[in-house]
């Protein structure tokens, strides 16, 4: 597809607008470290939550909604909305904490929090696991998705997309090099809410749209299950249309998922990105509030507008039947739309053709080749109704809005890896003193470099679907020691090095020896580690206890700390908050999101 002067225009002014904002939010002279990871502890609550919020906005988003619901309805969602548990929890029982804490990194917590060779090693690894390894294979993933969407939108070759994705993603090195965290939160709040009028802007016109006829239109095409807020839980597995989950996996997903397995973006106890943005801001309240708003934010508000793009795309390309099912083998979806040219066929086969595409042809008319499309991949019904129901210059935003969305997460990953492998790597291990001018430059290259490593895995990568599976499993267990070492003394360096270990070997024995699938697997790894890093915490001596009083007087959290209390002066002791009230505060938060989900749900389809 070929887009206008006025696309073109709209989409090239909103891409350098995007660079441009990042370079001036950043403009001030970074004097350290802290203020290019951190933008110097400053940021306000709500600039923090937005940032938090179009992080995991990233360009697949709304494609992989649009096939949640293509496949499930409304209630596919809940495998992800069933990860609100632990993200309220971070808001509830870690937000403050996090700002309290002082530190630039969430790895650098390790030697905080523990001391000795154990931690030094632990914290050495992790810095260059998650800051290198896992950093590269979720940019990987992102640039995957955004290839994927400019193949399908605009016909475009694997490496001219690679090309194009290439080309956003050099935007991006640009303002994060330069202009570090804070150029960065600021272009992400730009992006979002670029992102999210896009989002709005393309419901509204498909509701508008003749063919569908609004939200009426939609209740009188779909069957009244695809409606439904909440999955069925039964024995059976999922049948198109509806979300049927069976009790195991209802145990794994919505039991134990959220507070057991470490996952980029729902780390137990806060993490990564999220962590970052926690300590960036002013104080422990705007810490608490930019999480609050992050899960309202992330879960009751952002996905709406994706969800009635979904439905309509059913209603549009997949109500009516499937033409993909008895499609003959020998006719693909770029012959029917004229992407690639029809191969000869004999008599038989045109005959079979012209039986095919008649039937087919009065029920679709000419929305046929989109509705074989959308029934081999539920995900292009988002593409195929930006392409067709959106009028000239508001197109050209949604491309931006996808771009913005794209550059927003990458931007992130970028400084977030490199804080990791500059402040937990370079500084701790290489070169300790190394001046200002060195650290900020070693920064910018570091950014550069991970950058081009994302793009090599990124050639190499056709989907990992399968590796998202992985990268759960193999951080299976490993969640409630996250979350215990803030408020149990006896968790030490040896106990977080076993749960992080033992999640990959307790994977290898439940899927090679005993050939278990998920969530059997899931249940074995779990208890696999968690007998592992209890042995290895009882086997191994606690953290000395000057370790711990420095900790316990920082941070204040609470929890099982006795041991610690008694070795304290009675002077320096701790009015801690009641874990009972903060449980509390936790399950009312629950609540109130859930609340705000279902409500503006039931506001919009009523």
């Amino acid at each position: 597809m070929n887009l206008s002067t006025i696309d073109l225009t709209v989409l090239i002014s909103l891409l350098v607008a995007t660079v441009l904002i990042g370079m001036y939010f950043g403009r001030s002279k970074k004097s350290s470290i802290s203020e290019y990871f951190l933008g110097g502890r400053s940021l306000p609550w709500y600039i923090a939550g937005i940032s938090m919020v179009a992080t995991t906005f990233a360009a697949d988003t709304p494609l992989a909604v649009t096939e949640l619901v293509g496949q499930y309805g409304i209630s596919g969602n809940w495998l992800w909305w069933n990860l609100l548990a632990g993200g309220m929890l971070t808001t509830v029982f870690f937000a403050r904490l996090w700002r309290r804490s002082g530190l630039t990194t969430e790895v650098e917590f390790i030697e905080f929090r523990y001391s000795g060779r154990p931690a030094a090693l632990l914290r050495g690894f992790k810095a260059v696991y998650l800051g290198a390894f896992m950093n590269v294979l979720i940019m990987g993933w992102v640039n995957v998705a955004m290839i994927t969407l400019l193949q399908g939108f605009f016909g475009l070759t694997y490496n001219e997309a690679f090309l194009w994705t290439g080309a956003a993603l050099l935007g991006v090195v640009v303002y994060v090099s330069f202009s570090g965290l804070k150029g960065v939160v600021y272009t992400d709040v730009f992006q979002f809410l670029l992102a999210m009028a896009g989002s709005i802007a393309l419901a509204i016109y498909v509701l508008d749209a003749p063919e569908v006829g609004g939200v009426a239109g939609l209740k009188a095409a779909l069957p009244e299950e695809t409606f439904k807020f909440l999955p069925s839980i039964g024995g059976e597995a999922s049948s198109e249309g509806s979300y049927q989950i069976t009790l195991a996996s209802f145990l794994a997903f919505f039991g134990m998922v959220w507070w057991t397995s470490w996952y980029p973006g729902a780390e137990p106890g806060g993490g990564g990105y999220s962590a970052q943005r926690m300590l960036a801001t002013k104080d422990e309240r705007s810490s608490f509030l930019a999480s609050a708003l992050f899960q309202i934010g992330h879960y009751a508000v952002r996905p709406w507008p994706w969800i009635l793009v979904a439905l309509s795309a059913i209603a549009l390309y997949g109500s009516k039947g499937n033409p993909a099912e008895d499609m003959p083998r020998f006719i693909t979806y770029e012959m029917l739309a004229g992407e690639a040219d029809f191969e000869p066929m004999n008599e038989v086969q045109e005959a079979e053709y012209l039986t095919w595409s008649q039937s087919w042809a009065e029920v679709y008319g000419a929305q046929l080749p989109q509705a074989v499309k959308y029934n081999q991949d539920y995900r292009f019904g988002y593409i195929f109704i930006m392409r067709d129901f959106l009028p000239q210059g508001l197109l050209g935003m949604l491309l931006a809005s996808f771009f913005a969305a794209y550059m927003s997460t990458m931007s992130t990953q970028l400084n977030w890896g490199a804080s990791y492998l500059i402040n937990d790597g370079y500084l701790r291990f290489i070169n300790p003193h190394a001046p200002k001018k060195t650290s900020l430059y070693i920064s910018k290259l570091t950014t550069l470099i991970l950058a081009i490593m994302g793009l090599l895995v990124t050639s190499f990568m056709d989907s990992i679907a399968g590796v998202w599976q992985f990268i759960m499993e193999c951080g299976a267990g490993l969640g409630l020691v996250l979350i215990l070492r803030w408020y149990w003394w006896r968790i030490n360096a040896w106990t977080e090095i076993a749960a992080t270990v033992a999640p990959f070997v307790g994977y290898a024995l439940a899927h090679s020896v005993l050939d278990w699938a998920f969530p059997n697997s899931f249940f074995f790894t779990v208890g696999f580690t968690t007998v592992a890093w209890i042995a290895t915490m009882y086997l191994t001596n606690p953290t000395p206890t000057y370790t711990l009083v420095e900790f316990y007087k920082t941070v204040q959290p609470g929890g099982a700390w006795k041991p610690v209390e008694m070795r304290m002066d009675p002077s320096e002791k701790i009015e801690a908050p009641s874990t009972l009230k903060l449980f509390v505060y936790w399950i009312l938060g629950i609540g109130i999101v859930y609340g705000a989900l279902f409500a503006v749900g039931a506001l919009i389809l009523h």
